[in-house]
């Protein structure tokens, strides 16, 4: 998935009804708001639930899982 074409479509739910969310992204599966929330991208979908924003709120990049290492999102 091209995250450059979607960043202008998107916005962090939780800051969208201010007028603000606007999303960048960080690594290559996660999207991140300059309110600290951070979406993972999983199968080219962006989880934009504000349960996952609050999961990694203000965690650093450098700390977030690979899509692949988060367990939850493997399917078997």
């Amino acid at each position: 998935m091209n995250v450059e074409k979607i960043l202008d479509v998107f916005r962090c739910p939780q800051c969208a009804a201010k007028g603000k969310g606007v999303l960048t992204s960080v690594k290559k599966d996660w999207l991140a708001c300059d309110c600290g929330r951070q979406y993972p991208i999983v199968e080219d979908i962006p989880v934009m639930l504000p349960e996952e924003g609050e999961k990694w709120f203000k965690l650093p990049v450098d700390e977030l899982p690979t899509v692949t290492d988060h367990n939850r999102f493997i399917n078997d």
